[in-house]
């Protein structure tokens, strides 16, 4: 934990945000959420109840489906009863719907009346639905070739049709996933932006992995020479219980894996390679305080640039992935803190398979480089991979799994579809080296290490502890770490232009609580708030409409977004994704301090405590 001076001013600061799209400078109606009040049995008979709830809130607009089957049965066939009685809901609660239009059986560019169902829609709702949305998530469709051009096809096609209704109709294009490669880079050269007035994607990335999206999308509209105002309308996180999380890797594997080549861990430091500037985080404070605290002697962070002057004898163990992205650039030093003796922890998938810094930043920056590196650390991809009996080739989820002789721990896990598994191998393995499995899969004949140790003692002298299990979360308190991330993705977006964020989505079905899209809300399924209902709810009184755009700066992992409300009272926000610092603020008694969830945050002097949880600090007038 490092202590920060925060000075009230952004001189000095690191980074400074730029709004990056055309918006006002005040916030005009920010707020959003996604819920199905359209859709009978999911959240149609009980809109008015979670209306009641939006309003309370602050939350103006409403996201949800026009299903063309709930009011056409043909073009010549219009119902619209349903969503007569969904527009009666939103009007008497004060709410605006932004209405997604879907299709009646077959895609838009391929049906010769889907303009006949827009026409129609239009004219019923003119002046009542002023903002429509053209499919969603369009690039997800997996079944139409040359998809970006058909796609922007059909956007004109909506964007003219209802343009000649009303003019004052908006267009907002589909909410594109991920801002997807090359689709949105192809869309924007084909000139898609030409039909319509908003741009919109989706993201359920970090908070912090927001910022190369708004960048790259920048970068398209300079590259091509266009503008739009750009919406968030979907963004969240899920709560659902985590069947495959291996939280037991760190708290029960790892600790006797240590045992097994000599290392105490209650006697040792234990190294996490994190450093913000370049974005790479192996364990949070927060992860770290309960994986690793209980089990070692002292956790130390380490950037990877201090990899090459690090002592082996101070810290013996350093946890060096997470998952199959690393920066390439380190490399070098990581090989050589395992030459001196070092041990490093690879805790997920295939190791150093990108060159990247974050899971988040690996869809656009990320360079695949496979098992290319494994030659210099003696590792290696298992190269025979078909069983010499029955000939059946090993899959990502074979049929045997489990724990060797020599597994002093209970750790294993059962590879499936959800957690698959990757499988090491010895071939690159030098004289003196050996490979220790600990977990192996396979066949009743075949079966390889899909965690284990590497015990070097060549050109190379430490240890290697491995698992390659895929898409392997750690415990956490998921529903706290929803409420974290919901203020902090509200306030990125704002600062780099956005015009309006749709949390997704209100309320949680939880049919199955292990199925993600059953829980995803800010409710629980019997409307008992969840904490980021809370979060959402102090983040509209903190920043309510009308106030100033906020302002964010970002000095070395401290991120603080500065704002004025209405009434001219300033607020700044404080957070640090990863790693706690204690913050001295001149002038503190002057101010008052409340977490993410109105709540009055403990001070000591002149510091607080911040970390991934922000905080909020206002200065009366």
């Amino acid at each position: 934990m490092r202590v920060l001076l925060l000075l009230l001013s952004v001189m000095g600061l690191d980074t400074l945000a730029q709004p990056l799209f055309p918006g006002a400078q005040r916030l005009e109606a920010p707020y959003g959420v996604c819920t199905h009040i359209t859709r009978p049995g999911f959240d149609y008979e009980i809109r008015d109840r979670e209306l009641a709830v939006t309003h309370e809130a602050g939350i103006r607009w409403v996201r949800s489906d026009l299903d063309f089957h709930n009011a056409f049965r043909s073009p010549d066939d219009f119902n619209p009863s349903l969503f007569d009685n969904v527009l009666a809901s939103t009007e008497s609660h004060g709410t605006h719907l932004l209405g997604i239009l879907t299709q009646l059986g077959r895609r838009p560019w391929d049906d010769r009346d889907y303009g006949r169902y827009l026409e129609q829609l239009a004219r019923r709702y003119d002046g009542r639905i002023t903002h429509w949305e053209m499919l969603n998530e369009v690039n997800l469709f997996r079944d139409t070739d040359s998809l970006c051009r058909r796609y922007i096809g059909s956007l004109r096609l909506a964007y003219e049709t209802l343009k000649r209704i009303n003019p004052a109709n908006t267009v907002l294009t589909s909410g594109f996933a991920e801002l997807p490669e090359p689709f949105v880079s192809d869309f924007s050269a084909m000139g898609g932006w030409r039909y319509c007035d908003v741009f919109n994607f989706h993201s359920y990335f970090a908070p912090e992995g927001l910022i190369p999206c708004f960048e790259r999308l920048h970068g398209y509209m300079q590259r091509d020479g266009w503008q739009r105002p750009v919406w968030l309308t979907e963004c969240g996180m899920h709560t659902a219980r985590q069947e495959n999380e291996s939280s037991a890797f760190f708290t029960d594997f790892l600790p006797a894996a240590l045992s097994r080549i000599g290392i105490q861990p209650d006697r040792v430091a234990v190294g996490i390679l994190r450093d913000r500037a370049e974005g790479y985080s192996v364990l949070s404070d927060d992860e770290a305080d309960s994986l690793l605290r209980p089990f070692f002697r002292r956790v130390v962070t380490c950037p990877p640039s201090r990899l090459a002057s690090l002592s082996v004898s101070e810290v013996p163990v350093v946890v060096a992935t997470r998952e199959e992205y690393f920066p390439a650039s380190h490399f070098p030093a990581l090989v050589d803190y395992v030459r001196r003796g070092g041990t490093i922890v690879l805790a997920g998938g295939m190791p150093f398979y990108y060159d990247a810094t974050t899971p988040d930043g690996t869809y656009f920056h990320r360079k695949t480089l496979g098992t290319s590196l494994y030659p210099r650390l003696h590792i290696s991809e298992a190269t025979q991979r078909q069983d010499p009996v029955t000939g059946i080739t090993l899959t990502e989820t074979p049929p045997l799994s489990g724990r060797t002789d020599e597994n002093t721990s209970a750790y294993e896990w059962k590879p499936t579809a959800a957690s698959p598994a990757r499988y090491m191998g010895d071939a690159n393995l030098a004289v003196g080296d050996s490979l220790i499995p600990l977990v192996v899969a396979g066949t009743e004949h075949l079966r390889h290490p899909i965690a284990g140790i590497y015990r070097l003692n060549s050109d190379l002298h430490g240890n290697i502890i491995f698992q390659t299990r895929m898409y392997a979360p750690i415990s956490t308190d998921r529903e706290a770490e929803q409420a974290r991330r919901l203020p902090r993705t509200f306030l990125i977006a704002f600062a780099y232009g956005a015009s309006k964020v749709f949390w997704y989505n209100l309320r949680s079905r939880e049919d199955n609580p292990y199925y993600s899209e059953d829980c995803f809300g800010l409710l629980h399924h019997d409307f008992a708030e969840k904490p980021s209902m809370q979060a959402y709810r102090t983040l509209v009184s903190m920043c309510p409409e009308g106030s100033t755009r906020p302002v964010l700066t970002v000095s070395d992992g401290l991120y603080r977004a500065v704002w004025q409300q209405p009434d001219g009272t300033e607020v700044t926000a404080l957070w640090s994704p990863d790693e706690r610092q204690r913050v001295r603020i001149a002038g503190l008694r002057r101010l008052d301090i409340l977490d993410y969830t109105g709540k009055p945050v403990p001070r000591s002097g002149s510091r607080i405590t911040v970390g991934a949880g922000l905080v909020y600090c206002l200065r009366r007038r």
